[in-house]
């Protein structure tokens, strides 16, 4: 199976990792939606972060820590802030709409990436990339139009759509730190810039937690993790602008999700608009990828001139 797999070029196996991803995304917010409304998303968030540390410590405790040494310090610091900013809009839209309306506006995220990808990274843009994600766009608004007038909570919209510029920025970090950080110095991060910013906001309007809000916030974090590694799997093998379109595919899985948990149900003009997505996710070019490379974890100074990167097969 695995060697079926290696055989695949680094874009086909990028939008597989990059749907894997949204799979376990669509239970983040499942859980994030579980928590109780008197329980802040602030309080949510630092919630999460500190039972996904206290997770990290153990490991490292058996693993050492040499996998989350990094000389890229402030790139981790601004992939965080950017992380957990967009994890707070997106939980705070939650509260406002259902899971399958909040990812509808988030799928504007891979237009985002797209652009972003082709000013910053200096990807290619192809017309199929264009024609793909303007054609996705037009199956996110099909869905929408239905509800337009009623739609939410114009502040939940906005909440949905600024999480998905942050989201977008830290993919495109993400890319770029793939080429020297580890998987899991990439996940350690974050979760460190979250525990300095979101304790101290959550600390000044705490409410106390029900055990039932602990685990739900627990398992976002358990869930956010799994969905974080597959898309860092992901964005090592493939264009940051051709796995991004992939991201349509939380449609299904959110409509899934909201029926089993909510006993809700979008309107039939949905399933349209999620056909016309996967038409576009499968108009994308999935030959070429990024060249992978094994990342060496950082060491000390006076060892980096010995140091090789070694290209291996993701």
């Amino acid at each position: 199976m695995t060697g079926t797999l290696l055989r695949l070029s680094g874009n086909f196996r990028g939008v597989l990792w990059m749907t894997a991803a949204m799979a376990s995304g669509v239970f983040v917010d499942v859980c994030a939606k579980l928590v109780s409304h008197d329980v802040s998303t602030a309080q949510i968030l630092a919630m999460r972060a500190v039972t996904t540390v206290a997770v990290f410590v153990i490991i490292l405790m058996f693993i050492g820590t040499r996998s989350i040494r990094t000389k890229r310090p402030y790139a981790h610091l601004a992939r965080g802030v950017l992380w957990y900013g967009s994890l707070f809009f997106v939980f705070f839209a939650l509260r406002q709409m259902s899971i399958a309306e909040v990812n509808a506006y988030l799928f504007i995220e891979a237009l985002l990436t797209v652009m972003l990808a082709v000013v910053i990274l200096g990807e290619q843009l192809t017309a199929r990339k264009v024609i793909a994600t303007l054609l996705g766009l037009v199956g996110v608004w099909v869905m929408c139009v239905p509800k337009m007038d009623g739609f939410g909570v114009p502040l939940g919209v906005a909440a949905a759509l600024i999480g998905a510029f942050c989201f977008s920025a830290q993919t495109l970090y993400a890319k770029v730190l793939t080429r020297t950080e580890t998987n899991f110095s990439m996940l350690f991060w974050p979760q460190i810039v979250a525990i300095v910013i979101w304790v101290p906001v959550a600390v000044i309007m705490w409410q106390p937690a029900a055990f039932s809000d602990w685990l739900y916030s627990a398992g976002a974090g358990f869930f956010a993790m799994l969905t974080n590694y597959m898309v860092l799997r992901a964005v090592r093998v493939a264009d940051a602008s051709v796995i991004s379109p992939a991201a349509y595919t939380a449609l299904p899985f959110s409509v899934a999700m909201d029926l089993i948990f909510f006993d809700m149900l979008p309107v039939p003009v949905i399933f349209v608009g999620a056909a016309i997505v996967v038409l576009a996710v499968a108009l994308l070019d999935y030959r070429g990828g990024a060249k992978p490379v094994s990342v060496v974890p950082a060491e000390d100074d006076e060892s980096d001139g010995n140091r090789k990167a070694a290209t291996a097969k993701v």
